[in-house]
């Protein structure tokens, strides 16, 4: 996450993201936020020799049933509008995804190209 947020906002640190979507029924879904961070914390450390449990500055857990607008027939038809009603101000999200999947690269991208459409008019 750091190559969108300068880590000079950071104060020299990394922001890292670590996605896990799994269903509402799974068991680990209800594990705590200390077991969670235990099992992340393991694999970075088999992932990442260099790294040590006291470069870890924060760590956030977020849970959210569901994450993402279930395409249907003619979806795309049917997009939530980005205008809002306050005058300037649009809102571009995953649900405006048609042809992919829920990824932070497919939303910035499809951000970039709005904001262009928008500041070319």
């Amino acid at each position: 996450m750091s190559a969108l947020v300068d880590r000079k906002y950071l104060g020299g640190n990394a922001l890292v993201y670590l996605p896990k979507y799994l269903p509402s029924d799974d068991p680990a879904f209800y594990l705590s936020d200390k077991e969670l961070e235990e099992k992340f914390v393991q694999a970075l450390l088999q992932m990442y020799p260099r790294f040590e449990r006291s470069d870890l500055l924060c760590f956030q857990v977020s849970r959210v049933r569901y994450v993402l607008a279930i395409s249907t027939v003619n979806y795309s038809e049917k997009l939530p509008p980005m205008p809002t009603s306050i005058p300037g101000v649009y809102i571009i999200n995953s649900a405006h995804i048609v042809n992919g999947t829920l990824n932070v690269n497919e939303t910035i991208q499809l951000a970039e190209k709005v904001a262009e459409q928008l500041l070319a008019n």
